[in-house]
């Protein structure tokens, strides 16, 4: 049976997805471009919130959406990667879309993205812009108020990019991507800032100079206006922080929120939900309304995180935390030893091949009691191999030094057999952590992991 002809089930969707990896990423919107326009530009007439940043963007897009769906509006948000499966990736009104509707939209499209395929323009079309045309199409098919859209990579590239936002959040800047989006903060934040359009109302998290005169240069040419953390809006106060979650006081743009209460864990999870509070301020603003502080509290009950310093289990504690860049795995170490400063510590990680790993690794070295190196199904994903190699290099370095490593470190096949291999091993009082890029995690959701 011809592609032409052929039916794709959810799981068969999925394969081409996942198949679709292997024609890499292009820095370029002439396909995305190309798809929406044969299906009539279903983004255009559309409200979007667009978040850039390196880190951050997918817990700021959740409860964002989450705050704007708890407004009366029909809210959804569009994440990447998946953690367990491509669902996650689009939530409508507070639902990840369904198996049905991700195979119909997949099948709606496909035709299309033949006809993309054999034109020629730099490659075959990427699986994120195969998804990203999916979500437009969502949009309008759904009817969907507001979309929360997390940029994949960049900004002015990015897929995500086709869209006209209305507002843009910055969570913050980092080196990543170097060998496609620049070599330096500076270069970085330009291509961040790209996905600013004229009038946007933009939120910067980021307290770097260069970063922020790079945006006032974009606000000015693009008559947009921005907003900064610290001058504009700013936490003014944490009054209790626990395993279960933690209560802030919020300065925002246009009101004060206070004795808010998020029931996930994690320090850096703060600046997530004030960025969040702030974006959906100046949407729900753009509509002359205000933010409502007993709205926000209901919302953040409903708000689900996965991966973000996740706990799965507590005997032994397994805490899920996809830090795929060095400030992510910096940010999880000092959360690590924050909440379990005595406790010994397993950390099983996976990593892929276009990721800062050697300064991952320098992190993950001196606080793990254990390390436990392994590969994703990623064909992308850096080998065992490589990974010993990385580790090895390092460890002779720090113990020249005297400084700390661990105890022990083992090697284990993949993801799924790594976790088990941990479980058997630990104690109930040890404290087992999964890091660094993690996908397709059925394993856990499959036994009675929990």
């Amino acid at each position: 049976m011809s592609y032409y002809n052929k039916y794709f089930g959810y799981k068969e969707a999925c394969d081409y997805l996942d198949k679709s990896l292997i024609f890499g990423i292009k820095p370029s919107l002439v396909r995305i471009n190309k798809i929406l326009d044969l299906l009539d530009n279903p983004q255009n007439g559309k409200d979007f919130i667009h978040i850039v940043g390196t880190n951050g963007k997918t817990s700021t897009a959740k409860i964002t959406a989450s705050i704007l769906n708890k407004h009366g509006l029909k809210a959804g948000y569009y994440i990447s990667p998946h953690i367990y499966s491509y669902t996650e990736r689009i939530s409508i009104a507070g639902k990840d879309v369904s198996e049905d509707d991700f195979a119909e939209v997949f099948n709606d499209i496909f035709p299309l993205i033949l006809e993309v395929n054999k034109l020629g323009l730099d490659g075959e079309m990427t699986q994120f812009e195969i998804l990203t045309a999916m979500l437009f199409k969502l949009v309008k098919d759904k009817k969907i108020d507001v979309m929360v859209l997390e940029a994949g990579m960049g900004g002015r590239w990015d897929a995500t990019n086709a869209a006209n936002a209305k507002v843009v959040g910055l969570t913050g800047v980092s080196l990543e991507h170097t060998q496609i989006l620049g070599k330096t903060i500076s270069k970085i934040a330009e291509e961040k800032s790209e996905v600013i359009k004229n009038n946007s109302l933009v939120a910067s998290m980021s307290m770097d100079k260069k970063v922020n005169s790079i945006l006032f240069k974009k606000v000015e040419t693009t008559g947009s206006k921005l907003f900064l953390f610290g001058k504009d809006f700013f936490i003014k106060k944490i009054s209790q922080k626990s395993l279960e979650g933690f209560t802030v006081d919020l300065k925002g743009i246009f009101s004060e929120y206070n004795d808010i209460y998020f029931p996930i864990v994690g320090d850096y999870q703060k600046k997530n939900l004030l960025l969040a509070v702030v974006l959906s301020e100046l949407y729900l603003n753009t509509y002359s309304r205000n933010l409502r502080v007993d709205y926000l509290n209901d919302s953040l009950n409903y708000t689900n995180i996965f991966g973000r310093f996740q706990i799965l289990r507590k005997e032994p504690i397994f805490i899920v935390d996809a830090s795929h860049n060095p400030e992510g795995v910096s940010k999880f170490i000092k959360n690590l030893n924050t909440y379990f400063p005595e406790n010994k510590k397993i950390i099983i990680f996976s990593v892929l091949k276009d990721k800062n790993y050697k300064k991952m690794l320098e992190y993950i070295i001196k606080n793990a009691d254990m390390l436990i190196l392994t590969s994703s199904n990623s064909y992308r994903s850096l080998s065992i191999k490589e990974l010993e190699k990385a580790t090895n290099e390092i460890l002779s370095k720090v113990r020249k030094n005297n400084e700390k490593y661990p105890v022990a470190i083992a090697s284990i096949d993949n993801i799924e057999n790594s976790i088990k291999y941990s479980l058997n091993l630990a104690n109930k009082n040890d404290i087992i952590s999964l890091t660094g890029s993690i996908t397709n995690l059925e394993f856990v959701k499959s036994t009675n992991f929990c």
